[in-house]
């Protein structure tokens, strides 16, 4: 059974959806996307401190936490090359592949030793 996303959530979704959508338009001036930024920044402080005040009493939380956003990153990455919404041969992307090579192999598993 699917969950039902909370409402809050969906609504941030289509916020961000609909600032990207005028981002890409252009109608955003510079300082409005710099204000943005300013307060999504602020908000993802809030919400890392509300999360690590929760779960206080289990370690690994913000590893497993962080590597779940990590693969998400990841993956939208993934869909927007795929759909060709991000250049292939922009100097960022190259930094991109560069860096996915090398998480790549660190997160190989270790040969077994004996």
């Amino acid at each position: 059974m699917t969950k039902t996303p909370d409402p809050s959530v969906v609504a941030m979704r289509r916020l961000c959806e609909d600032v990207n959508a005028a981002m890409s338009r252009g109608e955003l001036p510079a300082d409005t996307v710099a204000e943005l930024k300013a307060v999504v920044d602020d908000a993802r402080l809030r919400l890392w401190a509300s999360m690590e005040s929760a779960q206080s009493g289990d370690p690994l939380w913000a590893q497993e936490f962080w590597l779940q956003r990590a693969a998400d990153m990841c993956k939208a990455a993934g869909q927007l090359l795929e759909r060709g919404e991000l250049e292939r041969h922009s100097p960022r992307a190259g930094q991109l592949h560069a860096a996915a090579d090398h998480l790549a192999t660190l997160l190989r598993p270790a040969p077994p030793t004996g």
